[in-house]
């Protein structure tokens, strides 16, 4: 009963998407929007309906056949640009490739040996921090989801073992903390799906190649001092009662699950090759042989590259990857996703639409007078506060063109607003809606509640963002 009631909200949903497409078809043109941004526009809040309210798969290809019926472009033309993508065809892959690093163990090989050092002995501090870096780095590299189930484990054995009930302030902070961890390492490096839609959707409208080198020598400290300062935020304003913590021993870490086996360490080699092959183009010469052939390939060539040696290389007599055992790892909400908002983004603001003039327009009385640096942190504090209600993906790829858009209007520097911006949208904490990541510890009701998720979240995304932004402003005006 409970799934039919469910489904029935589904047809209510869908009639509601339909509806706010419709009204725009009639609406007439304002100003120098056209008629066919007006439907766009009409597309656009469909989306962020059905988004908030449905899932991500469907409602984004219902805003697929939207766009062919606003008559933007005919629907064999959007796909060629949607899933005809580099960069669409890119993530689709980059799941199977992780996917392998994952189904290896090579996360309860990090979670076990982050937690196996003995200095870590007597210092439940610096033992949190260490539960929250192994989260973080296996998200970073491998998968943020398969690294907070793994985390979230071990959080689970030490509140049973020194005496933590569901709903304490320390597990919940930690449960939440692995949480930010992984959000906020799923922005580390420039593979992953949010800051590859955001680095997409800015060289797109610069009409730039992206460097990922100079986005991860940027990404990799500011989203660990990130990190870091929810530690020290934990300690010294949250402050909970670590009971006999203080007294914590590490010998509850799997002996076995320390040894890094032999498919685990070829899963390795591929990991850090993969890595050299995305940054590479950006420190090899251009004149060298291997830097021609890379730039030949392009991301997603290097990435076959490799996944047809996964499957020719065998470790004790089985290969390191088979196709139809590995595609459950295939995350299709986000594929989709990214096949509708990669085109979607570029043809919204296109010339035909008149979208990039209103705003400008309608920005130009509100920006007279501010200088760029206010106008700077006012754009990245709404993008941080829109991406706790609605999917940080979409929230990134519209601001990067908001931020092209009239950024370049003020004669600013736009990429490294760009990389602090792809920071800002992975602060997606404080609500169930703001990530799949948040929804899950929100459905952690066995050990959280609602009520203190939504305290911690909204205080560490706000001070959170003040740091990064302080930090990130900074470091990204060196790097870049």
């Amino acid at each position: 009963m409970v799934e039919q009631a469910k489904h029935k909200k589904l047809w209510v949903h869908a009639c509601m998407m339909l509806a706010l497409m419709v009204v725009f078809h009639v609406i007439p043109p304002l100003g120098v929007i056209t008629e066919v941004g007006m439907r766009l526009i009409g597309v656009f809040l469909a989306m962020l309906y059905g988004w908030t309210t449905c899932g991500m798969l469907w409602p984004s290809l219902m805003g697929m056949m939207g766009v062919a019926l606003s008559g933007a472009m005919p629907m064999s033309n959007f796909l060629a640009l949607s899933f005809g993508n580099e960069t669409v065809v890119f993530i689709l892959f980059i799941f199977i490739f992780t996917g392998v690093i994952d189904e290896v163990g090579l996360i309860d090989y990090i979670a076990n040996k982050m937690i196996s050092f003995p200095f870590l002995n007597g210092r439940p501090w610096l033992f949190s921090t260490f539960v929250i870096i192994g989260a973080y780095i296996s998200a970073a590299f491998i998968n943020m989801f398969a690294a907070i189930i793994v985390f979230w484990g071990i959080i689970y054995i030490v509140a049973e073992r020194f005496d933590f009930k569901p709903y304490d302030k320390y597990p919940i902070l930690m449960i939440f903390g692995v949480t930010l961890a992984s959000c906020i390492g799923g922005c580390v490096m420039p593979y992953k799906p949010v800051p590859l839609v955001v680095l997409k959707a800015y060289s797109t409208m610069a009409g730039v190649q992206m460097d990922f080198f100079k986005y991860l020598f940027f990404s990799l400290p500011v989203t660990f001092l990130v990190m870091l300062f929810y530690v020290l935020l934990c300690r010294f304003v949250f402050r909970p009662d670590i009971k006999e913590l203080r007294h914590i021993s590490v010998d509850f870490a799997d002996p076995d699950a320390l040894i890094l086996k032999k498919r685990q360490k070829v899963a390795v080699a591929f990991l850090v090759t993969f890595i050299f092959l995305m940054i590479a183009p950006s420190i090899l010469p251009e004149a060298w042989i291997l830097t021609q052939w890379i730039n030949a390939l392009g991301i997603v060539g290097c990435l076959f590259f490799l996944l047809v040696l996964m499957h020719l290389v065998t470790v004790d007599g089985e290969p390191m990857l088979v196709f139809h055992q590995i595609t459950k790892h295939i995350s299709w909400d986000i594929f989709i996703v990214m096949a509708f908002v990669i085109p979607f983004a570029g043809i919204f603001t296109g010339e035909d639409t008149g979208i990039k003039e209103a705003i400008i327009m309608a920005m130009k009385p509100l920006l007279a007078g501010l200088s760029p640096m206010v106008f700077i942190v006012l754009s990245l504090l709404i993008a941080t506060l829109l991406t706790n209600i609605a999917n940080n993906m979409v929230v990134g790829a519209v601001f990067a063109t908001l931020l092209f858009t009239i950024g370049t209007s003020m004669g600013l520097e736009i990429a490294p607003i760009i990389a602090v911006l792809v920071v800002c949208v992975n602060l997606a904490l404080a609500t169930p809606a703001a990530s799949p990541v948040a929804a899950m510890c929100f459905a952690n009701k066995k050990w959280c509640r609602a009520s203190d998720l939504y305290k911690y979240g909204i205080v560490t995304v706000l001070t959170g963002f003040v740091f990064a932004v302080a930090i990130g402003l900074l470091w990204a005006g060196i790097v870049y």
